[in-house]
Order: structure tokens, then sequence, then C-alpha cells
């Protein structure tokens, strides 16, 4: 299998690399509410106007954020996953800042793919962007993960990356199913 080396047609899509071997809305089946749709759902329930997916790779977030009246903007380094985002998708590098302040910033799957010292100086930044919310979610140390992932630079235990959100002035508001969620 060929090892991606960047957040490519590789990295998503090419059944035979290691990756995910075809990102879509639905990727384990029709009968698994997915993360995107859980953070809809909190962001609704908690009655958040705003938000900012970081790292929104295809635009998916941001697609169901929209159409449930949250005004709603993504951000990822990826041109290859960008060119098949809908809504307002635009290619930013997280290390340098997060370009809007929003009522809840998300965060599934993306500081992993930093260094440790870049995502803490990018958990700084989103403190500062964020009005209420974090919502956030790595792959932990000791937990299986499905689908093999050549480019995460982190990886550590949920407690570890409590504490480095807590750092910052986060506090553990909640554990859903697909992230945890902070407010400040």
């Amino acid at each position: 299998m060929e090892e991606p080396s960047d957040f490519d047609y590789h990295y998503f899509d090419d059944p035979k690399a290691l990756g995910y071997q075809g990102y879509s809305r639905k990727p384990y089946g029709e009968k698994v509410i997915e993360p995107w749709e859980t953070a809809v759902v909190f962001c609704k329930e908690q009655e958040v106007a705003s938000a900012v997916d970081v790292g929104c790779a295809k635009g998916f977030l941001v697609e169901g954020l929209l159409a449930e009246g949250i005004d709603a903007v993504g951000y990822d380094i990826s041109d290859y996953a960008l060119s098949f985002a809908k809504g307002p998708c635009y290619k930013h590098d997280l290390r340098d800042g997060i370009p809007d302040s929003r009522e809840a910033i998300i965060a599934l799957g993306v500081l992993m793919y930093l260094n440790e010292d870049e995502a803490r100086h990018v958990l700084s930044d989103i403190y500062r962007a964020a009005g209420r919310f974090f919502l956030f979610s790595a792959h932990y140390e000791g937990v299986d993960q499905e689908v093999p992932d050549p480019l995460r630079l982190i990886t550590r235990s949920r407690k570890w990356w409590n504490k480095q959100i807590e750092n910052v002035g986060f506090h553990l508001f909640r554990e859903e199913e697909y992230f945890d969620a902070y407010a400040k």
C-alpha cells in the first residue's frame, strides 16, 4: 500500500493507499450518526449562532451547520479536499492563527497532525477565537483506529489532550460520543 505524504488524493480517496480510502459523508454506512451530524446537533442544542470548522476537509460539517441556519466557515490546508467543498471553505494553515472569531471553534481529528508545540500554540489561538465552545476530538493513545493514518504526529491519551486544552483556559463542558465539548 502506498503511504501518502500529504493531504491529497492518496490520503483521502485512494482505495489502495494508507488513509481513508474514500472520504465521504457517510464513510461508515448509513446507520452510524457521523461526528459532523453530532456536532451540528450540539450547536443547535446550545443555540450556537456561528462556528468555525478548522480542518474542514471536504466541508461536510460546514454544509450541515449552514443547513441549520448557523453562520459557518471552514478552513483546511488541503487543496484536494477543498476542491469538493460546497460551502464557504478556504485554504488556511492553523499554525498561522485562527482567522475568525465565532461562538464555537470545531477541530474534529485535526490537531493530532501538528507537533506538540504547534498544537499548544494553536490551542491558545483557538481559545482567543472561541466565544463560548471548543469541540475537539483526536485518535487517542490506546484506542483502535479504523483508518490507518501515516500523517498523524501526536498520539496521546485523552487525559493528556484534556490537560493541554484546560491549560489554555477551557473547561470540559461534556463528553459526546464523537468529541469532547469544552467551554470558556
